[in-house]
């Protein structure tokens, strides 16, 4: 199980999983994602039928809200008590709180299998996390710039992972000055993938359409922007979840950080105006997304899976408002 709300951390665990896998031999990939109401029936029912060329199978169970509702906590407990044979398991999970790791769906998972934690890199920590990354690419930063990056991507270890990768392709290796790193990083599409996350929370389908179209015309490569609506929709699902389980939606605001307290007010319209099995699809999306634009998946172009994204969550869960418990 890999757990947790750091995407970077999460992406890279689960990547790494799935290429032992294909060394191992588990040439068969069969993925589900659970969103609202589910027939886990469907996942646990051809658990031991292999494809006649495959010998071993790798499941990817995703559970974007973290909650598998009673059923689905029956059909996983009793999962764990009787494993299919020559098939790994990937289960995939946003953070969860010290009550449902608790359960005894989780607790019966952990014991069988093995849980990896996505944690976050506290702020003190990022510089020398991004050291190490630009050093692996040939590049010596100076600890202004690398200052400066952190306080740029504002915790967000995805957001780093790209800018880190837009130094090496703009720079040669060797040292890399805060001038380099200024030059590099603060620019106008940056300004216009920000934007995107504006469009997003106001529902604005156009305006996030036109931005996109900007993006797509200046060149920017789609990693270098995902991140922000990535972050906009861990943003608004952490918050349609914790609602949903009855907590207080004021409360539920205050959890907000940084850029996104600034954004308060049109966030709280967006989890009014959006169902939460909007935000999990388009998350799901966004898994998507990576996927076309690594080349992992044949079907599709990543720039029109973004723009769908963005105009799916314009619209209001059943064409109206809701009262944000949906």
């Amino acid at each position: 199980m890999v757990v947790g709300d750091e995407p970077l951390a999460a992406q890279e665990a689960s990547d790494a999983i799935r290429a032992a896998a294909r060394a191992a031999g588990y040439s068969e990939r069969k993925v589900y994602s659970v969103q609202g109401r589910y027939n886990w029936q469907s996942i646990f029912a051809s658990g031991d039928n292999l494809s006649l060329f495959a010998e071993r199978r790798l499941t990817e169970i995703r559970i974007p809200s973290g909650k598998p509702g009673i059923d689905g906590a029956k059909a996983l407990e009793a999962y764990a008590t009787t494993l299919p044979a020559n098939t790994l398991t990937l289960i995939s999970l946003p953070g969860l709180d010290w009550k449902t790791m608790q359960t005894r769906w989780f607790a019966a998972l952990a014991k069988v299998g093995v849980v990896v934690e996505a944690r976050p890199i506290d702020r003190a920590a990022l510089p020398d996390w991004i050291d190490r990354r630009l050093a692996k690419l040939g590049l010596r930063a100076d600890r202004d710039a690398l200052e400066f990056l952190a306080d740029q991507v504002e915790g967000n270890l995805l957001a780093a992972q790209q800018e880190i990768d837009k130094l090496a392709l703009l720079l040669p290796s060797g040292a890399v000055t805060l001038a380099d790193v200024e030059h590099a990083v603060v620019d106008v599409s940056r300004l216009e993938a920000d934007a995107l996350q504006d469009a997003l929370y106001a529902g604005d389908g156009a305006r996030f359409a036109q931005i996109v179209a900007d993006l797509k015309d200046a060149g920017e490569a789609v990693p270098a922007i995902l991140w922000q609506v990535s972050s906009a929709v861990r943003v608004l699902l952490r918050l349609k979840s914790a609602i949903a389980q009855g907590e207080n939606p004021a409360n539920v605001m205050r959890t907000l950080w940084g850029r996104d307290k600034q954004r308060a007010p049109q966030i709280e319209r967006a989890v009014k105006r959006l169902g939460l099995a909007q935000v999990e699809t388009a998350l799901a999306n966004l898994a998507l997304i990576d996927r076309q634009a690594k080349g992992l998946e044949r079907v599709g172009d990543p720039w029109d899976t973004l723009l769908g994204v963005g105009l799916a969550l314009a619209m209001p869960y059943g064409g109206r408002p809701t009262n944000g418990k949906r």
